[in-house]
């Protein structure tokens, strides 16, 4: 009997451990998206509420500027150590926002974001609207699709990573200025598959990363991304670098239901354009270096959408105006894209929107 009784209580022991264990824990950890409506906020203004929420279910994430172009986004309540954030200025001329610092406050997360405004070989700051996001991660995620981060060292090597299935790496020696390869074991179909997002960080200087090739082999994601500085000429930076398939860009799933991503050498036929109730996407030139974009039948609630530049060189691209919704279809009008002059010119790209249901 007192064996017997030994045995249950290990077992109930395990069974409470596994409901506490960062493994089992859901995915992601903690999460919030924004997008920045005021170019020239008064401190502490509450951004959009209507494109903002986060995990603990609040929508009170707030902006202050700094020095121009300088922004301190504040989530509060979700602070960790473990988490990436990206950014993509929203305006109808050519700049840019990076992600300049993230850190935390007490038990708030912060994320800085520096935007720029193209000038040549002259470096302007400049005020921007911008959408904003940030997400950690540490368990096993439970339902379909596949989802991992990482943040790239500007030397090689990762800063804060995620990946249920093996190690992220980051390489970057001998492989030119500006270069890094990117592994994710573990995430792949062996089909172009999914979504990523890239954006650049750094501190001192202005940078602008993307993906420029995309390998998806059966051990995992093989990725190429290049930086570059405000004049299109190679230059090394850190960068963070999300992938998702059949999930959201911040890697939750049901909730939320509603999200959609495409790849435009994908589209239309390819997994790389997925609905996430088997509704369509639809993409329609509208002028040089312009594309718009409706995700039907996931418009709802708060919401949220990244951009990012694909092959092409020094080419980048951002959002010509903030996501609309109507009739639960969402418009993006548009996704701009430029030449490292500046100039709106056509070019390939991923784009992820996400509802927060």
């Amino acid at each position: 009997m007192f064996r017997r009784i030994l045995v249950v209580l290990a077992a109930a022991t395990l069974t409470a451990g596994a409901l506490v264990t960062p493994a089992q824990a859901a995915v992601p950890d903690k999460w919030a998206f924004a997008f920045m409506h005021n170019p020239t906020p008064p401190p502490g203004l509450l951004m959009d509420p209507t494109r903002q929420f986060k995990s603990d279910g609040l929508i009170n994430s707030t902006v202050s500027a700094g020095p121009v172009g300088r922004y301190r986004v504040v989530f509060p309540s979700i602070a960790s150590a473990n988490g990436v954030a990206h950014v993509t200025a929203v305006g109808p001329d050519a700049r840019w926002c990076q992600v300049f610092n993230i850190f935390t406050s007490g038990a708030d997360q912060v994320v800085e974001v520096q935007c720029y405004k193209y000038s040549g070989a002259l470096v302007t700051l400049d005020w921007s609207q911008f959408s904003v996001m940030y997400s950690t991660s540490s368990g096993i995620p439970v339902g379909a699709g596949a989802y991992a981060y990482v943040h790239g060292k500007i030397t090689g090597g990762t800063g804060p990573s995620y990946n249920p299935f093996g190690v992220n790496t980051v390489s970057h020696g001998g492989i030119g200025t500006g270069v890094y390869k990117v592994f994710l074991p573990g995430v792949s179909t062996g089909l172009f598959d999914g979504d990523i997002q890239v954006t650049a960080q750094h501190p001192n200087s202005p940078r602008r990363c993307k993906v420029d090739a995309w390998n998806p082999i059966a051990a995992g994601q093989d990725i190429l991304v290049r930086c570059y500085d405000h004049t299109g000429a190679p230059a090394d930076s850190y960068f963070n670098l999300t992938y998702q398939r059949e999930r959201s860009i911040y890697g939750a799933l049901n909730p939320p239901k509603h999200f959609a991503y495409l790849w435009t050498p994908g589209f239309p036929g390819g997994p790389s354009n997925y609905n996430s109730v088997g509704s369509v996407n639809t993409m329609i030139p509208s002028g040089p270096g312009l594309k718009y974009i409706e995700f039907h039948k996931v418009g709802y609630r708060e919401t949220h959408v990244q951009v990012t530049a694909f092959k092409n060189g020094a080419f980048w691209c951002n959002l010509q105006n903030v996501w609309n919704i109507g009739g639960a279809v969402v418009t993006v009008r548009n996704v701009i894209c430029f030449n490292p002059a500046g100039v709106q010119t056509d070019t390939d790209f991923f784009i992820s929107y996400t509802s927060r249901v």
